[in-house]
């Protein structure tokens, strides 16, 4: 009877323990979850000083950093700017440059107080600085936005499954998967798996209802991939929809270049600076690039 009573109160503390993991309440990876299953009341201990090993060792490492980011946003809240002098900030990414390690610190506690999402390629670039508290900030701010990144991702992955012909869905799983990849935090084979689950759902919303914005991320993706195959069809396809868009001429222009093709990039850019299409400053600068 005892043993029955010991075995119920171990798997009862097991389940407790695969509870904990799941919710994250343990920090501890999921296979440990064995360990306890497995050796009876030492895995359990073994789990549990784990845990506290890891709370303890997180918590010790980032208290001096913690307590020094409040204290120097607490500095950097407390200067007013003169708003004469606003037109003379420089950017942000030439900040890194200045000499000052506070300056620099303050501009990096600026962007973590604001919203990190917006500033990755400030970050990643404030991850290369010569100093060690700017990195340790930048890659502790990327690390967290690629986390919050995949919840996301599962979350929408999750509800375009449930709801498969839901295009309002669809199209909230394209936009953030298509912020995610912009970011360039996705790397090696994390890349090309979501790069190849873009290319599917967006081919998807092409086939019901695609605009040209669907086709230019297609294309722009299709390129990142190599694919130059698809990419070059689905150029073509925008070249017939929307032969004087700019998406279109620039899109064409980076297609050929990919494939070398100067001859034929020469003789695209003639006839576009021939035609009377609307060119934004930023086409005219592509297509004077392009002239001999």
């Amino acid at each position: 009877m005892l043993y029955i009573i010991a075995a119920a109160v171990h798997l009862i503390v097991c389940l407790l323990v695969f509870i904990g993991i799941k919710t994250r309440v343990l920090s501890v990876h999921k296979y440990m979850f064995l360990v306890a299953l497995l050796l009876p009341l030492w895995g359990v201990l073994i789990v549990l000083i784990l845990h506290f090993q890891i709370a303890f060792d997180a918590t010790d490492s980032a208290e001096i950093g913690v307590e020094k980011l409040k204290l120097e946003s607490e500095l950097y809240k407390s200067v007013t700017v003169d708003e004469k002098k606003a037109d003379t900030a420089i950017p942000i990414e030439e900040a890194l440059l200045i000499n000052s390690a506070r300056e620099r610190r303050s501009i990096i506690m600026d962007v973590l107080n604001d919203n990190p999402g917006d500033y990755v390629e400030f970050l990643q670039k404030a991850g290369n600085n010569d100093d060690t508290e700017v990195v340790h900030y930048a890659v502790t701010a990327m690390v967290e936005i690629s986390k919050e990144n995949d919840y996301m991702l599962q979350k929408l992955d999750a509800e375009h499954t449930a709801n498969p012909d839901d295009m309002g869905v669809l199209s909230n799983y394209i936009d953030f998967l298509w912020s995610c990849l912009t970011q360039n935090l996705m790397k090696g084979q994390v890349e090309v798996m979501n790069r190849e689950l873009f290319c599917q759902l967006i081919s998807k919303k092409i086939a019901v209802d695609g605009d040209i914005t669907d086709y230019s991320r297609l294309a722009e993706n299709e390129l990142k991939r190599k694919n130059y195959d698809f990419a070059g069809e689905v150029i073509s396809g925008m070249g017939k929809k929307w032969p004087e868009a700019e998406e279109y001429i620039l899109l064409k222009i980076q297609y050929l270049a990919a494939l070398g093709k100067g001859s034929e990039i020469q003789d695209f850019v003639k006839e576009t600076e021939n035609s009377q299409i609307y060119k934004s400053s930023k086409t005219k600068e592509a297509l004077a690039f392009w002239v001999s």
